[in-house]
């Protein structure tokens, strides 16, 4: 990989997730991640994706590696130590890895700034690094590969775009939960209220300190006043909230005594918040969207007011023809009997015609199963199918009676007890890679009937 190509990949990355942990400059991101990682050369980032020489620290719960570094405690004086750095499964995996590790309460400073040295300042400060030239050399190699050009991709944009890339970023990041309360909780969790504030605070609109300072809350109630005191305007005379008819991407629709949603223009899809548990959308945590979602929240809760910035996006309802939405059906994406034809007519589809077009493409035939039921047992049991209600879902959709795969894979998981592996041979192939991470790694582990908890211990051992 060239210089320029290396750049690229981590500028890529740094670019997908720095608003959603609310920074606002990437040059010196991807300086630190040169210099760190010597170009991704050296054996923490080519070996194990740490490209910022993170070492693992008391919060740290993933696989990590024991190596040799060195730290200028004293101005001029390198002294070599021993430490123990966190490993990361991809490039993708580490760089996200160091928004999630300045999370740390000494870097929450870092949150807004948007000059690059002030940044490397701040950070150097904060306690990230010793060396007495961290600042220097780091910015450099910002003005040698003119980096800054990545922080004005960000300052181009206006701030609509700003606030529904960031509600759009954060709402594929299943890692964040919810909170109960209209109020904000820890770091990373947002209920409706939350996520749509942090989404404008992200674009530089500070919605989320004065409803604070002004009211102490982040409540629905409130937010008319907030929106309109930075200059939104009300345009729900303007808009069909039921049929999503007028709406452009970033619109802010609210029901003042309860529920608040930002239209991202997907179609008919709405961000309602952040993995949110609400009877808006009758969804689960992680059920951010839904083709249903302007229907089925209009009726529970009729949408008072859309507020609208006056930098709002294009209107984004844009029709597809009736073979691309048939499609779409076939693939999935509009859901299933009633489901299908409210969200397809919220649309402003026919769904008569929708319908008859997806007999057409699909020749009249239903979806015929072509693995035996042990054959696709088999592949649940290596996580193939995923979990819960996505398995049933996946499983129903091509074809297979859930049921009975179900039963297969709770037989075949009870008859391989005999042939088990130990739990020590199964930890050492979580550390070689081959059982994955967090929840993905416990359901994998669960699904082959072992016990997380004692193979993860065995982990900690081992490592």
């Amino acid at each position: 990989m060239t210089n320029q190509e290396f750049i690229e990949q981590v500028a890529k990355f740094v670019k997908k997730y720095a608003a959603q942990y609310g920074i606002k400059v990437h040059s010196p991101i991807i300086a630190q991640a040169i210099l760190e990682s010597g170009w991704g050369n050296s054996k923490l980032a080519a070996r194990y994706h740490n490209y910022f020489g993170l070492k693992c620290g008391t919060k740290w719960t993933g696989k990590s590696v024991n190596m040799t570094t060195q730290e200028e405690y004293t101005v001029g004086t390198l002294t070599t130590i021993k430490d123990n750095f966190r490993v990361y499964d991809s490039m993708e995996e580490g760089i996200r890895g160091y928004f999630e590790f300045i999370q740390l309460a000494r870097y929450q400073n870092l949150k807004g700034i948007t000059n690059p040295k002030k940044y490397l300042e701040t950070i150097k400060a904060d306690g990230y690094a010793t060396s007495s030239t961290y600042v220097t050399n780091n910015t450099k190699l910002i003005e040698q590969y003119d980096l800054t050009k990545y922080d004005k991709e960000v300052t181009n944009m206006s701030k609509a775009e700003t606030a529904i890339k960031w509600m759009e970023d954060t709402a594929k990041d299943d890692r964040h939960g919810y909170c109960q309360t209209h109020r904000w909780g820890k770091d990373g969790d947002y209920d409706c209220s939350s996520a749509v504030y942090t989404a404008w605070e992200h674009a530089g609109i500070p919605v989320k300190t004065y409803s604070f300072e002004k009211y102490g809350c982040a409540y629905t109630g409130v937010m008319l006043a907030v929106f309109k005191h930075f200059g939104f305007e009300d345009v729900i005379n303007k808009v069909n909230v039921a049929t999503g008819a007028g709406l452009k991407r970033s619109d802010i629709l609210l029901n003042d005594k309860h529920h608040v949603a930002m239209y991202c223009g997907n179609g008919m899809e709405v961000e309602a918040s952040i993995n949110e548990k609400g009877t808006a959308t009758g969804g689960t945590p992680g059920d951010q969207t839904g083709k249903e979602f302007l229907i089925r929240a209009y009726r529970n809760y009729p949408w008072n007011h859309v507020l609208r910035y006056p930098d709002g996006g294009s209107t984004s309802v844009t029709k597809k023809s009736v073979d691309e939405v048939a499609k779409e059906v076939l693939a999935g994406a509009w859901g299933n009997g009633d489901a299908r034809k409210n969200a397809l007519t919220a649309a402003g589809y026919n769904y008569s015609e929708v319908q008859a077009a997806v007999n057409r493409l699909a020749g009249g035939k239903t979806t015929t199963p072509t693995k035996s039921i042990t054959e696709v047992a088999k592949e649940v049991l290596a996580g193939k199918w995923g979990n819960g209600d996505d398995r049933k879902k996946k499983l129903e959709a091509a074809g297979y009676n859930y049921s009975q795969v179900q039963a297969k894979v709770n037989e075949l998981a009870k008859g391989s007890t005999s042939s088990k592996k130990s739990v020590t041979q199964i930890a050492k192939e979580v550390i070689a890679g081959k059982w994955g991470n967090g929840t993905d790694r416990k359901n994998k582990l669960t699904a082959a009937g072992y016990d997380y908890t004692a193979v993860q211990k065995e982990v900690n051992r081992l490592l």
